[in-house]
């Protein structure tokens, strides 16, 4: 078991103290008015079967379930328009959101979804579908996973002095895969794509993104189905990029373009984005006007934290879910920041 494992094991264990102890529900009491949004990326399961990138699986087919259960048991579930309004039943509210498009979405989630009658809220970034491929966090992990060396290097930049040494390992590589996604969060890779075919070369690695990309995200078709199912399709930009390192014209662009798209694609109104990467240094107060002028009502950001009422509908903080959250975790957390304003789980 590795140390982000036993952490979530800890962190669970804290969430069903509070929880037996009627904590929970007390800082639940204390929290006044609020909304909660939550995150997901993937339902899947993570490991040796996901040739992927484990980090973006927010949670099990089985574990999803539960935390829908407990999401639709303690909260009013709403649309993102539905963040402002107040029906007067005490109960919070709760937003539902998946970012990215992943296929899992519609083949793992959709169905629980309806089952419990939880309506959610879908971020695409038009360009994987109209372009299908791996984006560049889940190329990274391919390689690393189906590479056969025990040891290579791959120059962050050409000429680069610091070559960035990748170890795969036996068994689980996600330290070694987080040794290559690091460097480009950081802004130490100028050029990802020809980052990921320096790394294909090092790896011994052949990979045909086109196809995987097809195979991990969802079509027009399954957009097409979740609006008619009576679920929201928002935004993601249209080229997964930070928009705050964009200029206006090319920002103005990413959010007008996808926003165009989408609304053609699932003939109904797209008022929703959640901004790419989502935090500070990636959106800026910039980003928000900019999401404003092209016509969004709602931008959604990776900012931890809950709604509150007088707050900026197009700075939505939400609570990133991961694999480690139980639903008690997850309660816990919501409960937390509506109580205190922060989080230690």
């Amino acid at each position: 078991m590795g140390f982000l494992d036993r952490l979530s094991n800890k962190r669970a264990i804290l969430a069903r103290g509070l929880a037996a102890a009627g904590a929970a529900r007390v800082l639940e009491a204390l929290g006044g008015r609020r909304a909660v949004v939550f995150t997901y990326h993937r339902v899947a399961e993570p490991g040796a079967g996901n040739p992927f990138y484990d980090n973006v699986v927010s949670a099990t087919p089985e574990g999803f379930r539960a935390q829908m259960a407990m999401i639709r048991d303690r909260f009013r579930v709403v649309g993102p328009e539905e963040l402002i309004e107040d029906h007067g039943d005490g109960r919070p509210r709760a937003v539902v959101t998946f970012d990215d498009g992943y296929r899992d979405n519609f083949d793992a989630a959709l169905p629980i979804l309806d089952e419990l009658g939880v309506p959610a809220t879908f971020f695409i970034p038009t360009d994987h579908l109209e372009r299908p491929r791996l984006p560049w966090w889940d190329h990274v992990a391919y390689v690393v996973k189906a590479s056969s060396l025990d040891r290579f290097e791959v120059e962050r930049a050409p000429g680069d002095s610091r070559p960035i040494v990748v170890i795969p390992g036996a068994g689980d590589r996600s330290a070694a895969v987080m040794g290559l996604i690091r460097p480009v969060l950081d802004g130490e890779v100028p050029d990802r794509d020809a980052f990921l075919k320096r790394l294909e070369r090092a790896a011994g690695v052949d990979v045909d993104s086109p196809a995987l990309g097809r195979e991990l995200f969802m079509t027009w078709e399954h957009l097409r189905k979740l609006a008619d199912a009576g679920h929201t399709i928002g935004s993601h930009a249209h080229g997964h990029v930070a928009l705050g390192a964009l200029d206006d014209r090319d920002a103005r662009r990413e959010l007008a373009l996808s926003r165009t798209i989408l609304e053609a694609a699932v003939r109904r109104p797209v008022r929703a984005v959640a901004y790419p990467y989502g935090w500070p240094g990636a959106v800026s107060d910039r980003t928000f006007r900019l999401a404003a002028d092209v016509g969004y009502r709602f931008g959604f950001t990776s900012f931890e934290g809950i709604v509150r009422p007088g707050f900026d509908p197009l700075a939505i903080p939400r609570l990133n879910v991961g694999r480690g959250d139980t639903p008690a975790l997850l309660r816990s957390r919501a409960a937390l920041w509506g109580a205190l304003g922060r989080s230690w789980l």
